[in-house]
């Protein structure tokens, strides 16, 4: 089974970048253009990973991982933050979080990062083109 990410980015080049970099690596992608359209994805499906980006609009992707936080949280350990902004704030405000980039976002980061929150085995399918040290 492919492994199925939602990819949460507001800006268009930046957004389908992510998603070919995922698809061709054998992932499913789901895409949301800001915040509210993220949250109504979580509601409805479940995701492997979430690449969230913070700066968007409607919802900022902290209020996407205070969503999270309150409906599944062991989701916070499968997102990958993607963001110009500070990192370590990030992980001060939400420690579960394992996995953030700063852009621009190199391909191989992001993959090995969705590798990690997948786990080195728990999707043999996919994301089997980077190998993760």
């Amino acid at each position: 089974m492919r492994p199925h990410v939602l990819v949460v980015e507001d800006d268009f080049a930046t957004r389908e970048a992510l998603r070919k970099i995922l698809e061709s690596e054998g992932c499913t992608v789901d895409l949301a253009i800001d915040g509210e359209k993220a949250v109504g994805c979580l509601a409805r499906k479940s995701f492997d990973v979430v690449v969230l980006d913070l700066a968007l609009p409607k919802l900022s992707g902290t209020d996407v991982m205070e969503y999270i936080a309150s409906t599944n949280p062991a989701q916070l350990a499968a997102i990958v933050v993607v963001t110009g902004l500070e990192v370590q704030e990030i992980r001060k405000l939400f420690p579960a979080v394992r996995e953030t980039l700063s852009k621009p976002v190199m391909p191989t980061k992001l993959v090995a990062s969705v590798r990690r929150c997948l786990g080195a085995t728990a999707h043999p399918n996919g994301l089997s083109g980077i190998s993760v040290a």
